[in-house]
């Protein structure tokens, strides 16, 4: 309970919803908003104090530490120029790259039959702070042609379009929350079971051929989808589509 309600805490100091110097809610506060005990609060709180993030004064309460430095959390409505933004807003490291034959259901998807793929592993910085884990499966026809020099210093969907002259038309692209391993952990200075969001996307061209396939782990404190919602009528139903 009390490594939960670390992470609840340090996420509201890292975005902002505490700034830096102010006086966060005192224990029993704490302890009623959360329904946890006291003893959970100070745990929570003494790791906190352990991390730089918070000062404790007798008497007085706990503070945010002035030297927290706050993020903007990037928001993004998932369009294919949102995604070029993004990557024009990151830096690239780049762990491993391969000639792999991919799981079955990315053969699938991208309408292969037991071809290798161009498999790249790298994990994208903002603001020299680790932001994703990236995971890139290029067809054969795209991958053979990939200019590996520029996969660190420019977003990939550039690449495609502008150095390889594909034209981009769509993405379908799935989002669900899941939890951060050691590995992942570790690579985007994160605690083993906090929080990520994971996005797996095929990107096609104009044409709808399937060009790439990428999942993407991404901080959930760094990161947010936002969606538009239409509504459409029929003569029983009232649909709700995704914009």
């Amino acid at each position: 309970m009390y490594y939960q309600l670390g992470t609840v805490l340090r996420s509201k100091i890292v975005l902002g919803v505490y700034p830096a110097g102010t006086l966060i809610p005192s224990e029993d506060t704490l302890a009623e908003e959360y329904a946890v005990s006291r003893i959970t609060v100070r745990q929570a709180l003494s790791n906190l104090e352990k991390e730089g993030l918070v000062l404790r004064r007798r008497g007085k309460g706990t503070f945010v530490a002035p030297t927290v430095s706050t993020i903007d959390m990037p928001r993004y409505t998932g369009s294919i120029e949102d995604l070029m933004l993004m990557g024009l807003r990151t830096s690239t490291e780049v762990l491993n790259q391969a000639w792999i034959v991919p799981p079955e259901h990315i053969c699938r998807l991208l309408h292969l039959d037991g071809q290798k793929v161009l498999w790249i592993e790298k994990v994208r910085k903002l603001e020299d702070r680790p932001f994703s884990y990236v995971l890139n499966y290029l067809p054969p026809a795209v991958g053979e042609r990939l200019p590996m020099e520029l996969v660190k210093t420019k977003p990939m969907l550039l690449i495609l379009e502008e150095d390889l002259g594909i034209s981009l038309s769509m993405a379908d692209q799935t989002v669900q929350a899941t939890l951060a391993d050691t590995k992942i952990a570790t690579l985007l200075d994160l605690r083993v079971g906090d929080p990520l969001l994971q996005s797996e996307r095929v990107v096609y061209d104009s044409q709808k051929r399937p060009v790439e396939y990428v999942s993407s782990l991404y901080r959930a404190d760094r990161y947010a989808i936002t969606m538009k919602l239409k509504r459409k009528k029929s003569n029983r139903l009232v649909k709700w589509d995704a914009a």
